[in-house]
């Protein structure tokens, strides 16, 4: 699996507002905001549904691993994505770092992105699950 994925118990801007704050306990930062919905529709005038993609950092992960390679950066941010589907669930996903980190073949590499899959793990944990609705 490459990403972490859960159903939130949040409305969409709430989630934003989640996760952001789920980062920032983990160490990391927001570094870029992608809003696929308004871009979208500015350059294919097209509706989509609210998708938000967040490139999250942590210093301390993403220079260790600049040392280690100096053509990681290639790989960064790590991505969080928020969405809202058309029947309002509102979903969280983030990238695995380990699986994509996994191509630089360094047992230092592979240890510095063990550290931060840890990291995006526990961002998602903080986030409050939706319950599962009975049909």
């Amino acid at each position: 699996m490459y990403h972490f994925s859960k159903v939130v118990a949040a409305s969409f801007d709430d989630a934003i507002a989640l996760v952001t704050e789920a980062l920032r306990q983990q160490g990391l930062g927001i570094l870029t905001e992608i809003d696929v919905q308004a871009a979208f529709k500015k350059k294919l005038d097209v509706d989509f549904r609210r998708y938000k993609i967040l490139g999250a950092c942590h210093p301390q992960v993403a220079y260790a691993m600049l040392q280690t390679d100096d053509k990681a950066g290639v790989l960064y941010p790590c991505n969080v994505v928020v969405q809202e589907h058309t029947d309002g669930r509102v979903e969280v996903s983030a990238v695995d770092p380990l699986a994509m980190f996994l191509m630089i073949h360094s047992p230092q590499a592979k240890e510095i992105a063990l550290d931060a899959s840890q990291k995006m793990q526990a961002v998602m944990a903080q986030l409050p699950e939706a319950a599962l609705v009975a049909a």
